[in-house]
């Protein structure tokens, strides 16, 4: 906390009792009739990230008037429960219909006395630094933690004068809008990704993405016959317009594999932690295996020789719900474990077709929408059995082309992936920024000062004490409270 001497000239440490009505009264009954809508805000209405208010909900006021909290066009609120609190939701308070609103009991309620701007007090309490303030000085059980009111009585905000109150806030916005508008680009990467990634795949099995490859490595005699011995059948399936390449050919995943198998029916015992890690839907994410939340059974179980998983085995997720059945994964490291009933076990015929090759053809748009007229849906789920699993079409190249498709894809993959890892450490990097920017705003960094002006133009002006003072006495004046 910054010491009155740090402060610029011209300003003022000051509580927020001081400065705000904190919680104020409601409306009288008969301010308006029992059927004038207002607005009522639920907590999910109050977005963390903008401050924003969205959708609204529109209610009478004898609906709202006695169990909710009250407050005005330009109030600021802020939700004092955990975890909205910690999340940042709070909002200045705008467009109101009859400039009447109500709202969740877990808002505490800010209304300026004339000192402070509604969006100076917001911007401050939107800073990570008075939010982890105000979480350690929370009270409740676990769950039910909340922001007591006197800490929010007694919390000190630095005060500027009010025309310097603008130029902050002015400030603030104008930056936040640049930082906004990086975001917005930034949110739209990883849909371009996804696309493409999508499109790497499609020119993966059409054979466009080795197109050039083919023409420096001519398949010889031997080898298109031996390919050809497996062909079901020469098909512009790939694409309407895209037959495939004549050196490809389309088969069953039944006759390239050497093992299509349900896992084990055991269920995981949730007290075994040393027993044998059983591979499951959840361990496979975005085309990968994921480890880190394994589930283990006994090894006392008779049947678990027949399930354990080899390197280059793909795990098929033959049941879920209709978006992830169909995903799969290769095991591409040597682990000691077996797979459960609601995956599929593949392995390929190691001369003939690849791992990697089949995993990306089932995660590919065709593989995608196989799945989709595949699977059979249930009340909750869906599924694609075995028997369907063998008899998925799938384009063929030699096995070198195999290899150079899946050295590319993944080239051009782990470039996306990268792509990926700068944009999250951009988003990042401007949540940094727009924190850096409320520490200078807050400590007279941002803008010039209304001391600095006053002098450059000859004049003088209302520090933050004396504006305190001021609408103290024209508040004496009028008979309104001047203490909370």
């Amino acid at each position: 906390m910054q010491q009155k001497s740090e402060l610029p000239e011209g300003w003022e440490f000051v509580s927020f009792g001081d400065i705000l009505e904190i919680n104020p009264s409601k409306p009288p009954k008969n301010i308006v009739s029992p059927d004038t809508p207002v607005t009522f805000v639920p907590m999910p209405a109050v977005d963390a990230v903008s401050g924003e208010i969205t959708d609204p909900e529109v209610r009478p006021f004898s609906e709202v008037r006695k169990g909710y909290t009250a407050f005005r066009n330009d109030d600021v609120i802020l939700a004092k429960i955990t975890p909205c609190m910690e999340n940042g939701k709070a909002a200045v308070v705008r467009n109101l219909l009859n400039n009447l609103g109500f709202g969740s009991t877990e808002f505490i309620v800010f209304r300026s006395k004339g000192a402070i701007l509604p969006d100076y007090l917001y911007h401050f309490i939107h800073q990570e630094s008075y939010r982890k303030l105000a979480e350690s000085n929370m009270t409740g059980s676990v769950g039910q933690k909340r922001v007591p009111k006197d800490f929010v009585q007694n919390s000190s905000i630095p005060l500027p004068p009010l025309p310097e109150q603008y130029r902050i806030v002015s400030a603030i916005e104008a930056l936040f809008a640049r930082l906004d508008a990086t975001n917005e680009k930034l949110d739209r990467v990883p849909e371009i990704l996804k696309r493409f990634r999508e499109s790497v795949l499609a020119a993966a099995y059409n054979g466009i993405l080795t197109e050039d490859w083919r023409k420096t490595n001519p398949i010889s005699l031997d080898e298109l016959l031996n390919q050809s011995l497996c062909m079901e059948k020469r098909s512009n399936y790939i694409s309407e317009s895209n037959e495939l390449p004549m050196s490809w050919i389309l088969t069953k995943v039944g006759k390239i594999t050497s093992r299509v198998q349900y896992g084990t029916s055991v269920k995981a015992d949730a007290d075994e932690t040393n027993g044998i890690p059983i591979l499951r839907m959840g361990n496979i994410q975005d085309g990968k295996l994921d480890f880190t939340d394994l589930k283990y059974i006994s090894y006392d179980n008779e049947d678990i020789p027949s399930f354990y998983v080899q390197q280059g085995d793909i795990l098929f997720n033959r049941t879920n719900s209709p978006e992830l059945v169909g995903k799969c994964a290769v095991v591409n490291i040597d682990i000691n474990a077996i797979f459960a009933s609601y995956l599929i076990r593949i392995r390929c015929l190691s001369d003939i077709l690849l791992s990697d090759y089949l995993s990306w053809w089932i995660m590919s748009p065709y593989g995608r929408k196989w799945a989709q007229f595949a699977r059979t849906d249930g009340v909750s789920q869906s599924n694609i059995n075995a028997s369907k699993l063998k008899s998925l079409l799938i384009p063929l190249p030699p096995f070198p082309e195999q290899h150079e498709i899946v050295r590319r894809v993944d080239a051009l993959f782990a470039f996306a992936d990268s792509i990926e890892t700068k944009v999250k450490a951009a988003m990042e990097k401007t949540e940094k920024l727009r924190q850096s920017i409320l520490t200078k705003a807050f400590s007279g960094e941002l803008v010039e000062t209304e001391a600095e002006i006053a002098r450059k133009e000859g004049r003088d002006y209302e520090t933050a004490e004396v504006l305190i003072e001021r609408i103290k006495e024209e508040r004496r004046k009028s008979g309104k409270k001047v203490q909370v």
